[in-house]
């Protein structure tokens, strides 16, 4: 997985980006080659939706924030890019909707003295597809005009790393680490 390097704030917002996105991928195929019903795996699977959790609340931060910057500074005849920013928007929200459905299925997992692993596991699957469905294409639409229209300044603000949400990152992904299996 990613390893952290001191990096311009674009850098790490692309790290957080990735690392999120391995953990997840990774959390999904240990879950996919255990035996169904196989509970060994429940340390690494509440570590990772902590981890999600926490990285997905601070990407939406972010991205809201490249949102707002773009439908500022977009030309308004361009009005295909701004079709794709209202797009953009909705796929934000469902986002922020699936991020809080995941967040409750762990809180009643918890709740439930862990006793509901399945459909907790069941949980995880959906999340995962939803956001694998979401973020496809890869491809970054917005990059010709993030790369024209945004200043160092502008990636500062928008990244918002702080010495708390970098000891918060790191805590929480060595704590997926630690439940991972060798």
């Amino acid at each position: 997985m990613a390893e952290k390097t001191e990096a311009h704030p674009r850098a790490e917002i692309g790290f957080e980006r990735r690392r999120q996105m391995q953990v997840r991928q990774s959390l999904i195929a240990v879950l996919d080659a255990a035996p169904p019903g196989d509970s060994t795996h429940t340390a690494l699977q509440e570590a990772a939706v902590d981890y999600m959790i926490t990285s997905m609340t601070r990407l939406d931060v972010q991205d809201i924030a490249i949102l707002v910057r773009l439908k500022i500074r977009i030309p308004k005849d361009h009005a295909d890019a701004h079709q794709g920013l209202v797009d953009l928007e909705a796929r934000q929200a469902r986002a922020r909707t699936e991020t809080k459905t995941m967040a409750d299925a762990l809180q009643g997992y918890r709740e439930s003295g862990q006793d509901t692993f399945a459909a907790s596991a069941t949980a995880l699957r959906h999340f995962h597809a939803e956001m694998q469905a979401m973020m496809t294409p890869r491809k970054n639409p917005y990059e010709p005009y993030t790369n024209t229209l945004f200043t160092d300044d502008d990636w500062t603000a928008i990244a918002g790393t702080t010495e708390t949400s970098l000891a918060t990152e790191q805590e929480q992904y060595t704590a997926v680490k630690s439940a991972a299996p060798d």
